[in-house]
């Protein structure tokens, strides 16, 4: 017998105090619409028993089975969220996909075992994931097909735009595997102060966009900054990229002459800049790395080739002489990029965040020896944005869900289809307004 507090007893003993209130509570909710029931011409069938894993326990419990005509309802599972073969509760399959979002599907199972005293499946916790891209999907075409009002814009003075990708493992199917690059774009209105710290910085309207199709994650860029933004002749663009594929200037550039920007500012991103530097001058006496960085920061593009052709003339093979030669056409290329955000005017506060924005999404997906599939790399990058921002709740029980669901039992009923047929619902997108510089609607 103990001698001292037994906290693994007190915990079970809980359990099973939740676990009785619990009944009790289905048992009064399951009365309390037996008349509502029959009052819409329900009549009561039998009581059927479920079992399912909530965040408190895996618990068995009874519910009343009505019918009318061919429908059949089972107001407690309605009011739990539950559908049919649910066996986890949405609660459930939330705290299951917040976990993945950090950390393997098998961690995830140990994770839910140690802390909730719960066995969950890989599967469930794979289902978990799934369920969030099906969510996502869902609210991308509510955005769509059930805001009738026009967006109220921003207009601000600068808007910053920052991309970047990351190379993850996927596969189609079978032995074929490839590496994917997942497109991520973030967009923000500059930096505030957080809380009432005098050091601490956010990024102010901050808004990220991921997908494994970069072509889809540009379109839907463009589509974001005309729904929420007004620019005007003074707006400025100010974009930050490492200057890869698919987010050089020229890409930016594309995005300001949708927009109608006169004025663009666009950086070499700082870190990926002296990254580069740091890791080719490695060979090299550390005079020459200093005079560099000193190039850079004052922006004299004649120090910087006295300090390249001092380093061709130290090279010694053929070998070196190549990746000098990649290394020199990129800094000469795109050394305007490079000039510093005080020479041109700007304050540096609030350029240069995707590294860090990026790292989330890199850490949670790469160099663990993963495989995805393009449906699972798309889902579990907006997992991880959502996750990060706590908007996975709103996600899950937000009132669009409501919303939805009344759209979704109508969409197909004879009045919605007459409806249909009088007043196609709008679409505004970019695609559908960019060759006017104005919106236009277009039936879908």
């Amino acid at each position: 017998m103990r001698l001292y507090f037994d906290e693994t007893a007190f915990v079970h003993e809980m359990d099973r105090v939740r676990e009785k209130q619990f009944l009790k509570q289905v048992e009064a909710y399951d009365a309390q619409l037996a008349i509502i029931m029959r009052q819409q011409g329900y009549h009561r069938i039998d009581s059927v028993e479920r079992t399912v894993i909530f965040t408190f326990g895996e618990i068995t419990f009874r519910r009343n089975r009505w019918r009318k005509g061919q429908t059949t309802r089972y107001p407690v599972d309605e009011w739990l969220g539950l559908t049919a073969y649910m066996r986890y509760s949405p609660e459930m399959v939330l705290h299951m996909a917040k976990h993945a979002s950090k950390m393997s599907y098998r961690e995830v199972c140990r994770t839910i075992r140690d802390a909730y005293r719960l066995i969950v499946t890989k599967d469930a916790v794979l289902k978990a994931v799934k369920c969030v891209g099906e969510l996502f999907s869902k609210k991308e075409r509510y955005r769509f097909y059930m805001e009738n009002k026009e967006p109220q814009k921003m207009t601000v003075k600068r808007l910053y735009v920052e991309g970047d990708g990351v190379l993850v493992k996927t596969t189609s199917g079978g032995d074929n595997r490839q590496n994917t690059d997942i497109a991520h774009f973030m967009v923000h209105t500059g930096s505030e102060k957080v809380g009432n710290s005098h050091k601490r910085y956010g990024l102010e309207n901050k808004h990220e966009i991921v997908h494994t199709n970069y072509e889809k994650a540009k379109e839907e860029l463009l589509d974001y900054l005309y729904n929420h933004f007004e620019i005007t002749d003074q707006t400025i663009l100010i974009t930050n990229s490492d200057n890869g594929t698919g987010y050089t200037k020229r890409a930016f550039k594309e995005i300001k002459d949708a927009l109608g920007i006169k004025q663009h500012e666009h950086f070499w991103d700082a870190y990926h800049l002296n990254e580069k530097i740091h890791k080719f001058f490695k060979p090299y006496p550390l005079p020459l790395k200093e005079l560099m960085f000193k190039a850079i920061r004052t922006h004299h593009k004649s120090v910087m080739i006295t300090v390249l052709d001092t380093v061709e003339s130290l090279i010694l093979s053929e070998e070196e002489m190549e990746r000098y030669q990649r290394f020199r056409r990129k800094l000469v290329s795109n050394f305007k990029d490079t000039k510093p955000p005080k020479l041109r005017g700007l304050s540096s506060r609030g350029i240069g965040g995707m590294e860090s924005q990026h790292r989330k999404v890199t850490y949670r997906m790469k160099n663990r020896g993963m495989y995805w599939s393009l449906k699972g790399a798309h889902a579990m990058a907006c997992l991880i944005l959502l996750e990060r921002i706590d908007q996975l709740e709103e996600l899950f029980f937000g009132e669009w869900r409501q919303q939805y669901a009344l759209y979704e039992e109508n969409r197909f009923s004879a009045g919605y289809a007459n409806h249909r047929t009088k007043s196609p619902p709008s679409i505004r997108t970019y695609k559908s307004g960019h060759k006017t510089g104005r919106w236009r609607t277009n039936a879908k």
